[in-house]
């Protein structure tokens, strides 16, 4: 199996990467978040949401290794222990998504908390065992899978509304709404340990899949991401009947399990397999308590918190740089 999984990937890991990319970024948030944020906030917050969302990955490829020493802050002991207690916020959004979808279908809410949970034991073994290469292959698998179902719900769930359509507000006056959530998106990709495990893995790895501009992966994943959010915004037009809801419920699902998986593997990259596996049962173990922040709630706690992290990193990153560089010329001097 892991042979098989190797061969697919070697071939063209770009496209592998970027879908591997965008999928971990979309979490349930995206389509639950994305369509309220649409009804809720208008048009306009809603594109701005969007921009951010789209720039995130992309800002994180073009300028993670061009800053100088910012990967060696982020590879840094305390900044993998502060990414890795990030994660599990990221698992919790994940989980509260599948239980929240489900809750508006026959299954109730009380399924969603049962499948959500299966999965993330699921990924816990399956992660252990394989590692990166089942991360990105099953995030690629389950991210074609997305688009397909997106594609297919957004048409029907359109012409089964017929001329009953959700009314859209420009929301001029929720422009801030739509800036600060905009700004708060950007910054978050830094404070994902899974991407800077695929910087590393391109550069050197002992699978033998080749090396590729790893910048353009994550340009490509950030666009494949964007194109999906297009559907987000016409979904936030129809209104859902029981079937269309249970369609969406296993939508979203595909979503989170994405992100869900990446961010377990994150906790593994981080603590360590034994401490990591302690960890991510202490995450699924927790998680009921967090059910009641909802999806919304969990995601702008931790995006309130990761902006002044990743803030304070890069400063850290340019003090370094220009003080080794003072030392060098002072060597030089001498």
């Amino acid at each position: 199996m892991f042979k098989n999984l190797i061969s697919k990937i070697a071939k063209n890991p770009k496209i592998f990467y970027a879908m591997s990319i965008a999928a971990t970024w979309a979490n349930a948030g995206s389509l639950l978040n994305g369509v309220t944020t649409a009804q809720d906030n208008g048009i306009i917050p809603y594109l701005l949401w969007a921009l951010g969302n789209t720039l995130a990955c992309i800002v994180f490829g073009v300028f993670a290794l061009k800053i100088p020493k910012l990967v060696n802050v982020f590879d840094s002991r305390i900044m993998k222990i502060i990414m890795g207690i990030m994660c599990p916020f990221q698992c919790w959004i994940s989980m509260n998504g599948i239980q929240t979808v489900f809750s508006t279908t026959p299954i109730g809410k009380v399924g969603g908390i049962i499948i959500a949970l299966a999965f993330a034991i699921f990924f816990i073994i399956l992660l252990y065992k394989y590692g990166l290469l089942s991360n990105v292959l099953s995030d690629h698998i389950s991210w074609i899978a997305v688009y397909g179902i997106l594609f297919a719900l957004t048409v029907v769930v359109l012409i089964l509304s017929k001329e009953n359509y959700q009314v859209l507000q420009m929301g001029t006056d929720q422009i801030g709404v739509g800036i600060k959530n905009c700004l708060l998106l950007i910054p978050g990709a830094f404070l994902y340990p899974y991407y800077y495990e695929l910087l590393k893995y391109n550069n050197k790895n002992s699978d033998g899949v080749k090396k590729i501009k790893i910048e353009k992966a994550f340009v490509l994943g950030g666009f494949a991401f964007g194109f999906y959010l297009i559907f987000i915004f016409l979904m936030a037009y129809a209104k859902f009947g029981m079937v269309a809801n249970i369609i969406k419920a296993i939508l979203v699902t595909l979503i989170a399990i994405s992100s869900l998986s990446s961010f377990l593997y994150s906790i593994y990259l981080t603590f360590g397999k034994k401490l990591g596996t302690g960890i991510n049962i202490l995450i699924v173990v927790l998680w009921q308590f967090l059910i009641p922040l909802g999806v919304m709630g969990a995601w702008t706690l931790m995006a309130s918190i990761r902006v002044y992290i990743v803030i304070s990193a890069i400063i850290f990153a340019y003090i370094w740089h220009f003080k080794e560089k003072s030392i060098n010329k002072k060597e030089i001097a001498i």
